[in-house]
């Protein structure tokens, strides 16, 4: 569902001149690329789609302004690094953010690049479970580590199970808080982009 580049120069022009169909035409054969380009970046399809949308709402918003003799792909993906870059900015001061980013590091299927970003975000998360006081560090690498569930880790422990649920969910924050003042979050995306 490419265009050539005399369709694509063809259908900027008409953009430039507001043409709805022109745009949707654009948004058609571009949507997945800047989708999967964004999702490679956050990692979360949620907050992707969010920053998909955007970069097209900025487009049509530009749309008088488009440089016709340029790909349109490229400004694109500038759009969507920017608006991706912006979200990861405020993951410091918006905790949904964060949580989201930090939900969708790590656990994924991955290619040889995915499998790198792991491996670094996860040299960060072991700084951060070293930095544990000694039992939520063991709360934390049963669970998250050996797979235990928080009744297994309580029985194994000794202690109730509230008790662990309390330490796991005091574990995860301080490990977030760790990756945004350490800018782990910021590292991931300078890997992609």
């Amino acid at each position: 569902m490419g265009l050539s580049s005399h369709e694509e120069i063809e259908l900027l022009i008409r953009l430039t001149l507001k043409d709805s169909e022109a745009f949707s035409r654009l948004y058609n054969v571009y949507v997945k690329k800047i989708y999967a380009y964004a999702l490679g970046i956050l990692k979360s399809p949620d907050l992707a789609e969010d920053v998909t949308q955007d970069t097209f709402v900025k487009l049509w918003e530009h749309a008088a302004t488009i440089q016709t003799d340029r790909s349109l792909q490229a400004f694109l993906f500038t759009i969507a690094r920017n608006l991706s870059l912006n979200v990861i900015k405020r993951a410091s001061r918006e905790t949904w953010i964060s949580d989201e980013l930090f939900a969708h590091a790590v656990y994924q299927s991955e290619d040889g690049l995915q499998y790198t970003e792991r491996k670094q975000t996860g040299e960060f998360i072991s700084l951060a479970v070293n930095q544990l006081p000694p039992k939520r560090k063991a709360i934390y690498e049963l669970c998250r580590e050996d797979g235990y569930s928080y009744k297994q880790a309580a029985e194994k422990l000794g202690i109730k199970d509230s008790t662990v649920n309390s330490q796991m969910v005091k574990a995860l924050k301080a490990i977030k808080d760790f990756m945004v003042r350490n800018g782990a979050l910021l590292f991931i995306l300078f890997l992609v982009v």
